[in-house]
């Protein structure tokens, strides 16, 4: 289905199904449904176009099919659906998920999976698009003592070499642009380099960096150039891959104009013509809205 994301799910019950069909759309999800991991293991290994997102609802069947992947090699996004059981009965593989969902460097795939509890499971969409843009953004793993194996798999099995690992993130990245078109943009980024995420002097550094863009942005905005545009949108995609607020955008203006204002009373020269530049700010953030528009999931 063009610009669809295929979903492999492998479920001990029937009862996921009618669900994840009501909250994941027809038109953006194909869902490959499997109640047996060898039925599930088959399919991921053999199909021509391999499944872009991996959803498991199956304690049970988890551990020996994982560890079956890892001994193939295969390294996908995936989302962990558990089960909310008696405190009393709870396995290792509870505990493990309730770690992971807490922030811990824990993890029993690998380590952009995505745990989901089933009692969010409304929220499947937004934990399949968070699971791919994390694997997007996964670095090789390279083990080089046991300690680099994760830890809630007992095995020999290593993790995967980090050339196959670039393999997998390049196919996917490449099937998103093809499916997906500029969807695709949205799972490049990188959360780590949010504004909010970054400290002091990189937000300065980032700042500074966007003033002198919106700097020759206005300075050339008037002018006869074939280059604003190229302009425009190199400064809109640093401050939509930043995450940066539309308050620093206008910020940024405000203190721009700020400057201009003073230097045209030093030259003793009126003010009126920085109102016109009101027309680059708001061309700014309608690239920016337009940009969001076409490029975030639905779900988010």
């Amino acid at each position: 289905m063009s610009g669809s994301l295929t979903i492999a799910v492998l479920a001990d019950s029937t009862d996921l199904l009618p669900l994840l069909g009501r909250y994941l759309a027809a038109d953006r999800y194909t869902l490959e449904y499997f109640g047996e991991p060898s039925e599930f293991l088959t399919y991921v290994e053999t199909v021509n176009h391999e499944p872009d997102c991996l959803v498991f609802y199956s304690e049970r069947q988890l551990l020996p099919t994982i560890n079956y992947l890892y001994d193939r090699g295969l390294i996908l996004p995936v989302v962990i659906i558990h089960r909310l059981i008696a405190a009393s009965s709870a396995s290792s593989e509870q505990d493990t998920a309730a770690s992971a969902s807490s922030g811990s460097s824990s993890y029993i795939y690998q380590p952009s999976e995505v745990i989901l509890a089933v009692t969010e499971l409304a929220n499947i969409g937004v934990a399949i698009d968070k699971a791919i843009a994390k694997f997007l953004n996964l670095k090789p793993i390279m083990p080089t003592s046991e300690d680099a194996h994760p830890p809630q798999i007992q095995t020999e099995i290593e993790i995967p070499e980090s050339v196959y690992l670039l393999q997998q993130q390049s196919r996917l990245a490449e099937k998103l642009n093809e499916r997906l078109g500029y969807l695709a943009v949205y799972y490049k980024r990188n959360s780590s380099q949010f504004f909010r995420h970054l400290d002091r002097v990189q937000k300065q550094d980032l700042l500074d960096r966007l003033k002198f863009q919106y700097r020759h942005i206005v300075l050339e905005y008037f002018a006869d150039s074939t280059q604003i545009n190229d302009k425009i949108d190199e400064f809109v995609s640093a401050v939509f891959f930043h995450d940066l607020a539309v308050s620093e955008i206008v910020k940024i203006h405000m203190e721009l104009m700020a400057e201009f204002s003073d230097q045209l009373k030093l030259e003793g020269r009126g003010e009126e013509i920085l109102l016109e530049y009101r027309l680059t700010l708001i061309d700014i953030i309608a690239h920016l809205c337009e940009m969001y528009r076409r490029s975030v999931p639905r779900e988010i």
